[in-house]
């Protein structure tokens, strides 16, 4: 057990050791318990053997390493943050698997400022700290006035069909799952157009547009699609959390 006095535990994977260090370093100037890693072999016997972390920051250099960490980390809940260069960037099955189900990974281009560093990590901490909402393995999510029939591929708002494209209602689908929560550009762009932004991209912002005047999520709806300028999109509940709990219609509150 992590006493409440104790650092989050961070483990660092890079290939490079002076890199990781110097990553693990960073870590440690803002409080917490850092540990490098050569490589995915060297964490995955440590967390074999019994280690904890409450994090993991992982620089990518084969696909290997991101599937066998993917698995380690969905078996633990165990946030993940992949950095990397742009010419870097893969979504091998595991990555984009752990996206669909409990959203517990991010993505951050290099160069990484310190205060980027801290939010995003932050972010992906409060999606670890919130209960998995119901994904692949549920056939229909309820949330307030909505309805998501996943293997019609419909949404309903107050009984009527809202009709939105496929990758508005996996947006959608996405943003009602983690209510509450920032998701970040890099995180949706991957999970919904299995690549990374470029610069000028306007296809995420297309999208949310659209999902927030069909689903009509406004303040005086009592959901409402915020865009965080420079770093994602978080859905938000302005009314009571009880009243937009997200459940698996077979165990929705009457």
């Amino acid at each position: 057990m992590l006493r409440a006095d104790e650092p989050l535990r961070a483990a660092v994977v890079d290939g490079d050791a002076v890199r990781g260090v110097a990553l693990a370093q960073r870590m440690a100037r803002r409080g917490y318990g850092a540990m490098p890693f050569h490589g995915a072999t060297g964490l995955l016997k440590a967390l074999q053997g019994g280690w904890r972390f409450d994090l993991l920051l992982l620089h990518p250099e084969h696909e290997t390493a991101w599937a066998d960490l993917s698995a380690a980390c969905r078996l633990r809940r165990m946030p993940m943050l992949l950095i990397a260069e742009d010419s870097a960037w893969r979504t091998p099955p595991a990555v984009e698997a752990l996206c669909h189900g409990h959203g517990l990974v991010d993505f951050a281009p290099l160069p990484l400022a310190d205060h980027e560093l801290e939010w995003r990590l932050r972010a992906l901490l409060s999606r670890s700290r919130t209960p998995a909402r119901p994904s692949a393995g549920a056939q229909e999510l309820v949330c307030g006035d909505y309805r998501f029939l996943q293997d019609e591929r419909l949404v309903l708002r107050r009984g009527r069909e809202v009709r939105l494209d496929p990758r508005e209602f996996d947006l959608a689908l996405m943003l009602f799952r983690h209510l509450g929560q920032l998701l970040t550009r890099e995180f949706l762009w991957i999970a919904l157009w299995k690549r990374p932004p470029h610069e000028g991209a306007r296809a995420l912002n297309i999208a949310a547009a659209s999902v927030r005047k069909k689903l009509a999520l406004q303040e005086d709806g009592g959901l409402v699609l915020r865009a965080a300028y420079g770093r994602g999109y978080m859905l938000q509940e302005v009314r009571s959390q009880a009243e937009f709990a997200c459940e698996p219609a077979g165990y929705a509150e009457a």
